[in-house]
Parts: structure tokens; C-alpha cells; sequence
């Protein structure tokens, strides 16, 4: 019997060489690619197909400014006869760091000093009157982020307590309002898609009131029919102390067709109640406690309901800050609204500062340049149309902050977002309003990733609004400007203190290692 031979198979081998001209190979064909695939990519139904192109790829993107963007930049703050190539670098160090700081401060002209003044003036003599000011702003404002922690610190500087205004329903709840309500009500905004069955323009102040009837369809409300409706108000419990104390309440509204009853009651105590009668253009209900209630429950009866513009907490003095998101808005609707309605509303609130906080909504609709000259200007008509509505009125505009777009594989700022910047800016400084420039102080373009990418995360993964930690750092950066204006008012010669360049740290990256389970 013939013993069996151990044969052991052939090894394959692939020749370094032959592994060379594939790498070869396949670098030609990527280079191929390159050369013909269209710059703008392929597009197919709502997607693009795109590829790096032979100068994408081999040629780094340069962000820093040319030598004449440069001698632009320092123009904007320093003599324009100076020639940059002849400075010395250490002075073009410090020319850019003031043109820095400059241009991430609130920006302000001789025409908007004295309005500013007059805000500041009724700041000092916040303990003895109310000190009212409007936050407006799209969803970056929302659920009182960036108002809350501003409003916390002006009362604590300068007296005031609640929240301020707000609707029964909220778009986005606040941390600083506890409500329910019953399940009748209805929300009609006056922007965005628009209810049909609302054939005016009377929304009110927050460009949106609350109804818990049908709108009706004719003047002749049936006695048979009677609606009900209730809103309870709790103390919130996650807010800052001075917003969650106040002492007095106070509901906007209008009523058309029948009378409506209505009853407020703190901690099951009734404080007031009445009869809103038919043909009431505009009406405040207000009630005062000696402390803060627990719980404040407001209930409506009748054959119609009353149009409700909003309902405010406030303090018997000092400092009250509205914050008024509208989701979705460019903020060029205040004037295509109705202008009586929000003249009286304005004039029983009396804002003596309103904050503009828009730009964003229209930035991934632009074309051209030219778009954003004619937002611009749109723009400007509302700052004229609320000037007007407001004469005693101090305006601060703020720009948008960064926000990006994706191109291939890399997260870019939208391509007309600076010219809608300087848009603003120049009506707004033009109008005699104050500016304020988020994205700057972001940190100018391409800034959103770094944001999304720091450790905590400042901003949300659409690489457009803000996280909460975000969201507090603007509001900290936009308040100690506003305190800077308030100490060189109060002194001529007052120098804020330099800050130091804080740096967003990305995230960590940590290398986790799986035990395989046998």
C-alpha cells in the first residue's frame, strides 16, 4: 500500500509591479473623470451627481483675503491713503484685530446715537416706569432662546420681572411659560399660509391671534350656540428667577359680533370678571396680584370668541422683554398688516427698543446679487414702517448669522449670504437703526461647520440654527456689546476690554475598540 503524499497548494503571488499599474490605472481613469465631468455636476430628478474637478483636487481652496481685499477691509476703519504694502506686518496685525473687533461690535451712526441714548436713559429710570423691549426674529429666537438669558440679565442690572408677551398657542413652547389650554383653540397667523376664512389683516403685535370659535361667516351670531374656553397659566419651574416672578397680567384682544364673559381667577381665587361687548376694535384686560400665583386660569363664554392678540406678564416696573419668533418669516411682513390695530398696540405696550433679528429665511431663495439689494430694501421699508408706528423707538437690526450649503462633500456659506449682510447693514445704519453682525462674529464665511463641530455642539446638524449651548453663547456675546454701549454712554472715555480670541474646539474623536463575543 503506497503512502499518501502531503502536497501542499501554490501560493498566488501578485507582482509589486502589477499592483503599481493598477494604482496607475485606476489614478488615470479618477484623472479622466475629472477632466470631463461638468464643474456644476449631473443633475437627476431633485439630486446632483457631482465629482472634484483636476483644480478641486490637486489645487487647496486660499480663504484669506487678497492684498486689495485687505487695503478694502482696512479703508472701511482707517485712512484709505495708506498703501498696505507699505506696513509693516505687525500694524496690519493690529489694524485687522481693531477692524475685527470693530465689525463684531453693534455698529452705530450719529443717527442712530440718540435713540440708543433715550433707551439708556429709561434704563436709569427702569424703578420707577415699565422699560419695554421687542425681541422680533425667525426660528433662531424660538422657545425664548437668546431673549431669555438677555432679558435675565437687564432685569437683574435694572429692575423687572415676567416673561413678557406671548400666545395662548405656541408655535414652539417656551421654557419660560407653563400653559394649557383648552382643545377649541385655534392659532391664525397673518404670514406664511394664511387661514382663508380670515378676510382681514388684524393679527396684532405677534402677527397672530387665537380664536377657540369658528371665524364666522356672517354679523348674525344665533343665540343658540354658546362657546367655552378655558387657558391655564402655571408657574414655570425651568426658568430664570425674575422671569418666572411677576404681578401683573395683561390680555390683548379684540371682539366683533356678540358679548362674551370672562373670568380670571390665581390659585382659585377670582380676581376679575366682566363682559367683553360686540364691536371692541381693541381692548387690554389687565389683573394685578400681590404675589406671584401658582396657577392663573382665564375663561371665555359666549356665542363668538374674541380675536386674543396675546397675553402678558409683567413686573409693576422695570425691564419687560417680548420674545417674538415668527417661523419661516424674512421680516418683511409687519406691513402687510393692519396698521391701526398695531398702532394702538403698539401704543399701550410702548416699546422703547425693538430688536430685529432677521436675513436667514431669504438666503437659500437668492439668484443673484440683485436679490439681495431688493431685499434690502424691502427690508427698509419695514424699519420706516415701524419707526413710524414707534417714534420713540430705538431699532437694533441683527444680521443673519452664518449658514451653509453643501457643495460635494463639504459644507460651503450660502453663496449670497454676505451680500444680504451688507444689504442690511447699509439700510439699516442709513435708517438711523443700529447693526449688529452675527456672522461675523461667528466668525465670517465657512464658520457654520466649525460651530456644528465643536465639542459641545453650537449649532444643529442643518448647519443653520443654533443649538441651546450655541444659542446662549450669542446671546453672552450680543449682550456684552450692548453693556459696552452702555458704559460709553455713561462715560465718554470708556474702552471695553480687549477680548481674547476664544477657540472652538471640535469634537474628539476617540477609537473604540469591540470584543468580538465567541
Amino acid at each position: 500500500m503506497e503512502e499518501e503524499n502531503n502536497i501542499k497548494p501554490k501560493e498566488n503571488k501578485v507582482a509589486p509591479i502589477v499592483t503599481f499599474i493598477s494604482l496607475v490605472a485606476v489614478f488615470v481613469i479618477l484623472l479622466g473623470i475629472m477632466a470631463i465631468f461638468p464643474k456644476d455636476g449631473i443633475k437627476i430628478g431633485s439630486s446632483t451627481i457631482q465629482f472634484p474637478t483636476i483644480n478641486d483636487f490637486f489645487v487647496p481652496e486660499i480663504e484669506e483675503d487678497s492684498l486689495a481685499n485687505l487695503e478694502k477691509d482696512l479703508a472701511e476703519l482707517f485712512d484709505s491713503t495708506v498703501v498696505v504694502s507699505q506696513i509693516d506686518s505687525a500694524l496690519i496685525q493690529h489694524r485687522l484685530d481693531s477692524l475685527k473687533a470693530f465689525r463684531q461690535s453693534i455698529q452705530i451712526n450719529s443717527k442712530g446715537q440718540a435713540s440708543i441714548n433715550t433707551f439708556f436713559k429709561a434704563l436709569e429710570n427702569a424703578k420707577n416706569k415699565k422699560v419695554r423691549i421687542m425681541h422680533y426674529g425667525d426660528s433662531q429666537i424660538e422657545a425664548d432662546r437668546i431673549t431669555s438669558l438677555l432679558r435675565n440679565e437687564l432685569q437683574k442690572k435694572f429692575g423687572g420681572y415676567g416673561v413678557g408677551l406671548f400666545p395662548i398657542i405656541q408655535v414652539a413652547r417656551k421654557m419660560s411659560v407653563n400653559t394649557e389650554y383648552s382643545e377649541n383653540w385655534k392659532r391664525y397667523p397673518g404670514f406664511g399660509r394664511r387661514d382663508s376664512t380670515v378676510t382681514h389683516r388684524k393679527y396684532g403685535a405677534l402677527m397672530a391671534f387665537c380664536r377657540y370659535a369658528p371665524m364666522p361667516t356672517s354679523t348674525i351670531i344665533p343665540d343658540s350656540i354658546q362657546h367655552e374656553a378655558w387657558v391655564k397659566i402655571k408657574k414655570p419651574r425651568a426658568s430664570y428667577g425674575r422671569t418666572k416672578t411677576h404681578t401683573n397680567m395683561r390680555v390683548f384682544l379684540s371682539n366683533s359680533h356678540v358679548n362674551v364673559n370672562y373670568s380670571i381667577t390665581a390659585d382659585g381665587i377670582e380676581i376679575k370678571s366682566g363682559v367683553i361687548p360686540p364691536n371692541t376694535p381693541y381692548q387690554t384686560l389687565t389683573a394685578n396680584f400681590s404675589t406671584t400665583p401658582e396657577e392663573i386660569i382665564l375663561t371665555f363664554k359666549g356665542g363668538d370668541s374674541p380675536d386674543i392678540y396675546g397675553i402678558s406678564l409683567e413686573g409693576s416696573n422695570g425691564v419687560v422683554m417680548d420674545n417674538l419668533p415668527l417661523r419661516g418669516s424674512s421680516g418683511t411682513i409687519f406691513t402687510k398688516q393692519n396698521s391701526t390695530l398695531l398702532s394702538n398696540m403698539y401704543a399701550s405696550l410702548s416699546p422703547i427698543l425693538i430688536i430685529m433679528q432677521f436675513g436667514g429665511n431669504t438666503i437659500p431663495y437668492l439668484k443673484n446679487e440683485k436679490g439681495a439689494v431688493d431685499y434690502g430694501n424691502w427690508f427698509k421699508s419695514q424699519i420706516n414702517f415701524m419707526k413710524r408706528l414707534n417714534p420713540g423707538a430705538a431699532i437694533i437690526v441683527i444680521g443673519p448669522s452664518d449658514m451653509s450649503v453643501k457643495e460635494k462633500t463639504e459644507y460651503v456659506t450660502y453663496p449670497y449670504l454676505e451680500n444680504v449682510r451688507d444689504a442690511m447693514k447699509e439700510v439699516s445704519l442709513a435708517s438711523g437703526c443700529l447693526y449688529w453682525d452675527m456672522y461675523e462674529v461667528m466668525g465670517g464665511k465657512n464658520s457654520m461647520p466649525k460651530w456644528v463641530e465643536a465639542d459641545p455642539p453650537l449649532a444643529a446638524k442643518d448647519y443653520i440654527h443654533f443649538s441651546p449651548k450655541g444659542a446662549k453663547k450669542m446671546a453672552l456675546e450680543f449682550n456684552t456689546k450692548l453693556f459696552d454701549l452702555y458704559n460709553l454712554y455713561k462715560n465718554p472715555n470708556y474702552k471695553p476690554a480687549p477680548k481674547e480670541e476664544e477657540k472652538i474646539e471640535p469634537k474628539k474623536t476617540e477609537k473604540v475598540i469591540n470584543d468580538s463575543i465567541q
